[in-house]
């Protein structure tokens, strides 16, 4: 699936190790279930920036992936 700028995604799958998020950006780490806009998509190579914020407009997580490195699902 073709995902664009600005598209909300569900988080399918993890296939990268866990990683450890607490810095300005990252209060935690990602989790399958989470839901994120993808804020950025990258051509060299591939991959999607992607934001989860909490219900109050918080950033949870700031994170980069390679399209091999997660799954995601379009959130209609």
């Amino acid at each position: 699936m073709h995902f664009k700028q600005y598209d909300v995604v569900r988080v399918m799958a993890l296939h990268v190790g866990a990683t450890k998020a607490s810095d300005a950006f990252n209060f935690r780490s990602p989790a399958i279930g989470d839901v994120a806009t993808i804020i950025e998509i990258y051509s060299k190579p591939p991959g999607y920036e992607l934001e989860c914020s909490d219900g109050n407009g918080i950033t949870q997580w700031l994170m980069a992936y390679g399209p091999d490195d997660i799954e995601l699902e379009l959130v209609p």
